[in-house]
Formats: C-alpha cells, structure tokens, sequence
C-alpha cells in the first residue's frame, strides 16, 4: 500500500527532459513520490488506466496523441473516478525552483482532496488527479544562462542530487 505517497506520472517524448524532471522530483521529494513517465499520450493513456498517479506532468506537444488528446481519453474512462483538479500551464524551460513549487502546490491539493475523503468510503481508488500541463519546448531555450551548452544544462539537471543545496518543506498541520 502507498497510502501516504503521492503517484505522479510525467509524459514527454524528450527522453533527456522525462529524466531531468523526475531526477529533480526525485531528489527534492524522493521518499514520499513514486515516479512513472510516458513518452507518448498513448502510454500516458494506458498507465493512467494501471498506475492511478494523483499527479500527472503532460507535455501538449507530443507526436501521435498529444497532450490534449491524451487527457480527455483519461477522463472519459475516469469520467465518474476522476475529477480532474488542477490544470496548470507551465512554459518550457521550465526553472527547477518552478518544478518543485509546483509539486507542492499539486501535492498540497491531493492532500487536501484526501482529507475530505478520509472518513468516507473509498469507493474508488483514486478520485482526483491534478494536472500541471507543460507547454511548448524545452530544450530550445535554456535554463540557467543563455550561453550555457545543452549538454551542461542537462549534465546540471540531471546531477541535481550532488548540488543539492537546503530543502525547506512545509509543515503539514
């Protein structure tokens, strides 16, 4: 049972992209997060059916199904389980500080939808799912400084762990 963590499902067909953004997920709330990607609305479609996520990251512009596709597929077979929160728009690049506010904030609406459900019957497994919609592409722009080299740029993304610097986290009460 994950009765107390947070499921969260990130799609994108950037593969370097689907492992910066789950490394940073990762190191910023690794014990309390279980991580899936999709590389294809497809895929997100499909997992979303196995994996339940309280937390979904969808890029729009995804080749086949894309991001706006793939969630309306979710709702119509979730139509009555899930009630689909939070819809965000975020723009690429996307700044790591960015990423982790908004996985707070997704998390803290999960929360709140659980406490409201904690004393009724879970009909369902899940009820809400939260989804911040990522939005045009990443790799193009760069995060940090303009005349950075991609390849730092997801050399630095992707070694988060090693440069981690105070984590503050909220206390729940």
């Amino acid at each position: 049972e994950h009765e107390d963590m947070y499921l969260i499902l990130i799609a994108d067909d950037d593969g370097l992209m689907l492992e910066a953004f789950k490394g940073i997920i990762l190191a910023e709330f690794g014990e309390k997060c279980i991580v899936e990607t999709a590389k294809t609305g497809r895929v997100v479609i499909e997992k979303a059916e196995t994996f339940h996520p309280d937390i979904v990251f969808m890029d729009i512009h995804m080749p086949g199904i894309n991001g706006i596709q793939a969630m309306r597929e979710i709702r119509k077979f979730n139509n009555s389980a899930i009630d689909l929160g939070v819809e965000k728009y975020l723009t690429k690049p996307i700044s790591k500080g960015k990423i982790i506010s908004v996985v707070e904030e997704a998390t803290a609406k999960v929360d709140k939808v659980r406490d409201q459900r904690s004393n009724l019957l879970k009909i369902q497994e899940k009820l809400e799912t939260v989804i911040p919609v990522v939005e045009s592409s990443y790799v193009s722009a760069l995060l940090f400084q303009k005349e950075m080299q991609a390849a730092d740029y997801y050399h630095q993304l992707l070694d988060i762990a090693d440069a981690q610097g105070c984590v503050m986290g909220e206390q729940s009460g």
